[in-house]
């Protein structure tokens, strides 16, 4: 006869492995909330990038404000209006059926050509040596970040449309190509190097989803960094901005053009671990110029510290992951060209920014996306969330029942294949 002594015993932990398994299965799940899931997971990523580029905004700018005599919360009422302008912009495109963009992409694209040429008008002004901003009044607006998400939506339409045909390189580049110069040359002639280098990488991350061939694609990218090159060394300016990156210590550099890369590094330093709270930033006091703009991740990384800088790029990597995810789910190429292009949009341009805080490529004028001070660039990227819900909500009615007979389906080109293709019939 045996006694039971009333003990339980604990239920075996599962060995790390099936953790693991768990946890890559929740991860690809491909359930019926899958979909909904990935949008949500954009969204509540949008706001946090959103809320933590005010809070910095606030920060970065009110010391000097009050030293100005002006109120400390001016720059951040500005930038919490264009804010809330870009939420009610990201509720539009959101509610726009996606089919709309691929019927406007062209009219979205000239339109974008007519708005960057009004830079050259007397609209035109011209902010620390860029001539790419227009003024109406008291406001003002910066086209080029417009630019990128029309060439986002105009380019992935006709590279949808023409995918049986990519296979030659005519029908490949043309007219996606001379679309993108076009864009590029504009904001070149306006001397924004910057933003000129994120829309080719836009044109080039297009071209990759589309399937380019390996020669045609090392060839673009031979054409870009040439023509980068071209751009570097017709200006003295830029020449000497990347002398002052290759030799940081040279006599007069840390006080003249690599000023600005310097005390963004000290700042970075200064934050050690966990930083020296909110609002005690020592270099943003008139040691930083603009610290508010493209150089506020210097004054997050003093503030908030190593932890909170990392935090930064963790939301940036979940925002990629749900952006992945949301085309991963779709069942058609325009969703995975316009996903594709935001995602290298907003991820590209944030690596760029935090390159250029930390030291590892010379100066250029990109902001930090949701968290640099700037209305046009918060318009545009919360109009471009917007456009990803959009097309996350196109897959939910494709994947409803009867969706063939509503003509929810937003390409009419057939499924694609895992490596992006076309399903043979």
């Amino acid at each position: 006869m045996t006694t039971t002594t009333g003990r339980s015993h604990p239920a075996p932990t599962p060995p790390v492995a099936s953790r693991w398994q768990q946890l890559r299965e929740r991860v690809t799940a491909h359930g019926p909330h899958a979909n909904r899931d990935a949008r949500n997971l954009l969204i509540v990523t949008t706001f946090a990038l959103v809320a933590i580029g005010l809070m910095m905004v606030l920060s970065a700018s009110s010391v000097e404000l009050v030293a100005a005599g002006d109120s400390p919360y001016d720059t951040f009422a500005k930038q919490l209006m264009w804010a809330l302008i870009g939420g009610f912009a990201l509720v539009v495109c959101a509610f726009t059926p996606f089919r709309a963009y691929r019927k406007l992409s062209w009219l979205i694209l000239f339109g974008s050509f007519g708005l960057s040429l009004l830079v050259f008008s007397p609209l035109g002004v011209e902010v620390q040596g860029n001539r790419n901003w227009i003024q109406v009044g008291s406001l003002t607006a910066q086209p080029s970040e417009f630019l990128k998400l029309s060439l986002i939506i105009w380019g992935g339409a006709v590279l949808a449309r023409k995918a049986r045909l990519l296979g030659h390189a005519k029908h490949m580049f043309v007219p996606v190509a001379p679309g993108a110069a076009i864009g590029i040359c504009l904001v070149v002639a306006g001397k924004d190097l910057g933003t000129a280098m994120v829309l080719a990488l836009i044109a080039v991350a297009l071209f990759f989803f589309a399937g380019a061939s390996p020669k045609l694609f090392i060839g673009g990218i031979v054409l870009g960094v040439v023509g980068t090159f071209l751009a570097v060394v017709s200006s003295e300016n830029r020449i000497q901005r990347i002398n002052a990156w290759l030799h940081p210590t040279a006599e007069g550099m840390a006080d003249g053009l690599g000023y600005q890369g310097a005390q963004a590094l000290y700042g970075l330093a200064g934050g050690g671990m966990f930083g020296v709270g909110i609002g005690q930033s020592r270099l943003k006091v008139n040691w930083i110029p603009e610290a508010h703009n493209d150089f506020v991740f210097a004054v997050l990384g003093e503030e908030l510290g190593l932890v909170g800088a990392l935090l930064v790029i963790l939301l940036f990597a979940v925002l990629a992951y749900s952006i992945y995810r949301i085309s991963k789910l779709a069942n058609d190429l325009y969703t995975t060209y316009v996903c594709g292009g935001i995602l290298v949009w907003i991820i590209g341009q944030a690596v760029l920014n935090i390159a250029v805080v930390t030291g590892m490529i010379p100066v250029i004028g990109v902001p930090l996306p949701f968290i640099s001070y700037g209305g046009s660039s918060m318009i545009a990227l919360l109009a471009a969330v917007g456009v990803l819900i959009s097309c996350s909500r196109a897959t939910d009615r494709a994947a409803a029942p009867g969706a063939a007979d509503e003509g929810d389906t937003v390409d009419d080109l057939g499924p694609r294949t895992a490596r992006g293709g076309l399903v043979r019939r």
